[in-house]
């Protein structure tokens, strides 16, 4: 739970930063190689202490993507590779997912019953 909570705050720093940086996406590549390392490692974690959690899988998934899209942007000219809204957007799943994750908890020993 712990590992979320960190993840919920990232997403939202992502979700900042890309929305009040100028000009609107322009994060330093070293802070989002960071952040995508510091997803994928709370999505580990949190894959680790919640086995039925798709949630761990869609914050991995999207932090591999923000580490590639660090990696263009160190690689290509950073003005060449749009990065406002894949930044914006994978800061909010991430966070929304990472609650998700914290705030829902199903029973696992009820089945649901029909009237």
């Amino acid at each position: 739970m712990i590992a979320n909570g960190v993840t919920v705050l990232i997403g939202l720093w992502l979700a900042y930063g890309a929305i009040f940086s100028t000009p609107p996406g322009n994060l330093n590549n070293i802070e989002l190689a960071i952040a995508s390392a510091l997803i994928v490692g709370c999505a580990v974690v949190g894959r680790i202490t919640n086995k039925r959690s798709w949630q761990s899988s869609t914050n991995l998934a999207l932090g591999v993507i923000l580490a590639l899209l660090a990696a263009a942007r160190a690689y290509f000219e950073p003005t060449s590779v749009p990065s406002f809204w894949v930044i914006l957007l994978a800061g909010i799943t991430v966070a929304i997912t990472a609650l998700w994750s914290i705030l829902y908890r199903e029973e696992l020993g009820q089945e649901s019953r029909s009237t």
